[in-house]
């Protein structure tokens, strides 16, 4: 009887022991990797994000951190309507590089050139003179300088498009 339970109380303390070793492994491993919070946007989120883009004009932040480095936002586009297009002179962003990853629709993306005195395209920006024109689609991905000028026009509905703001 004495036998049975030496080797119960070692076979806990062994149990212990090991629950306690795996315990500090994993929290070394989270305090190394900076473990953070992850955030899951579903379909059904991003979704209801564009829609609040197209009602204010079609622009709506999706996420946004303060960190030591600073604010990052991420927002959602949607140029579904000539409510939601760009500025007559076009779209530029101060002080930032754009990633911009196109999750649906197409458009023609033209960069630089000049304003012209024509009226507007029926989705994009003021047509403009010279540039340079590419077509964009659902899967593409594109990096935009900081203070370049560009627009979208011949607008394929719904064209929409998340921004990641890089410093």
């Amino acid at each position: 009887m004495g036998s049975i339970r030496k080797i119960l109380i070692t076979g806990a303390a062994v149990v212990a022991a090991g629950a306690l070793w795996h315990a500090e492994s994993v929290a070394q491993e989270n305090a190394v990797s900076g473990a953070g919070i992850v955030t899951v946007f579903d379909h059904a989120k991003l979704d209801a994000s564009f829609t609040s883009a197209l009602a204010r004009g079609g622009t709506a932040p999706l996420w946004s951190r303060t960190s030591s480095y600073g604010t990052s936002d991420v927002s959602v586009h949607s140029r579904e309507s000539g409510k939601s297009a760009c500025p007559a002179q076009g779209c530029s962003h101060k002080g930032y590089t754009a990633v911009v990853i196109v999750v649906s629709g197409a458009a023609t993306l033209v960069v630089g050139g000049t304003s012209k005195a024509a009226g507007p395209d029926k989705f994009g920006g003021q047509l403009v003179q010279g540039g340079e024109s590419h077509r964009i689609g659902q899967g593409d991905v594109f990096i935009m300088p900081p203070d370049t000028f560009h627009w979208y026009r011949d607008v394929a509905a719904p064209f929409r498009y998340i921004e990641v703001p890089v410093p």
